[in-house]
């Protein structure tokens, strides 16, 4: 099942829609409606994140199942914008260091600067704020004075029952579903924030730094999140290929670790980024963002997203 926000032009109106396929979006209170099903207010509103809890998603597979597509029109996306499926999260967690390959171009790059990274022995994370969202055609605005603009393809975690303290065998059972995130990151702020050994926050929380969705898909039709390929390409350029399977801490022990801070419905974990960075080339200028440039996130089973640099 592929859930979707929405956001009219005009009214300024949310909704939250079944996507059957990228261009095709039915509005699950319209749909509702045609299949004679209640719904509780609290499901169908977006921003409630009651949708993402086990009750709300039965509810929504039910409506899926019976979604007559021929009595339906489909949303007018002249009018309407598809947004980050999750609006507003209540914790974005950002998993660092989690593709070992990842990891050995960090060290690389560190080692010419005199220090060793050594391969994580735990999962690290830094925070992104919810200002920093952004839907998944909408545009990335390069800061002022900026460019040194980089992206990080990443595994969108999302969960559904609240979690506190689980073990990793119970850990996916928390998990509503996945998306796909692009990480992007001002790399010479980030490269001083990390000399600071503060940590990484201004770097990566400017306005449309993270882009999200296409939609939600939810976990019982993924099955196994370690098996989902990642592809991302600049202007049709392949910049970043890999697997899940190559993480070093899995969705599980990602979800389990970070429990012990209480993760809330609708809470975000993005998983970390693979090899291929802009950062990590002979010649990053070469590769850093320029206006006009698309960037597209692929992850397998869970679509694309398509954003333009401006």
């Amino acid at each position: 099942m592929r859930l979707a926000s929405l956001h009219h032009a005009d009214s300024g109106e949310r909704v939250l829609a079944i996507a059957t396929d990228e261009s095709t979006f039915h509005s699950v209170p319209a749909a509702a409606k045609t299949a004679g099903l209640v719904m509780d207010a609290e499901i169908i509103d977006p921003i409630r994140l009651a949708w993402l809890t086990p009750q709300g998603l039965d509810h929504l597979a039910e409506l899926n199942r019976r979604l007559d597509t021929g009595a339906l029109e489909p949303l007018n996306l002249n009018h309407w914008r598809l947004t980050e499926p999750v609006p507003k999260p209540g914790k974005i967690i950002a998993v660092g260091r989690n593709y070992l390959d990842h990891v050995r171009e960090g060290q690389e790059i560190w080692a010419k600067r005199g220090r060793k990274v050594d391969i994580p022995q735990f999962p690290s994370a830094f925070a992104k704020f919810a200002t920093s969202l952004c839907g998944p055609r909408d545009d990335i605005i390069i800061p002022a004075g900026m460019s040194d603009i980089d992206y990080e393809i990443e595994l969108a975690v999302i969960i559904g029952t609240p979690a506190l303290d689980v073990t990793e065998d119970q850990a996916l059972g928390h998990v509503a579903g996945y998306a796909i995130c692009n990480d992007f990151a001002a790399r010479d702020i980030q490269r001083r924030e990390m000399e600071a050994q503060i940590g990484i926050t201004l770097s990566k929380n400017f306005p449309t730094f993270a882009p999200m969705g296409p939609w939600f898909t939810s976990a019982d039709s993924i099955g196994d999140p370690q098996t989902l390929q990642l592809t991302l390409e600049v202007d049709g350029e392949v910049r970043q290929d890999a697997n899940t399977s190559d993480m070093i801490f899995s969705v599980a022990r990602l979800v389990s670790y970070w429990s012990r801070v209480g993760l809330e419905t609708g809470d975000i974990l993005i998983t970390g980024t693979p090899s291929g960075v802009a950062l990590a080339r002979e010649n990053p200028q070469d590769y850093f963002l320029r206006p006009g440039q698309l960037v597209v996130a692929r992850i397998e089973r869970l679509g694309e997203l398509r954003n333009r640099m401006r």
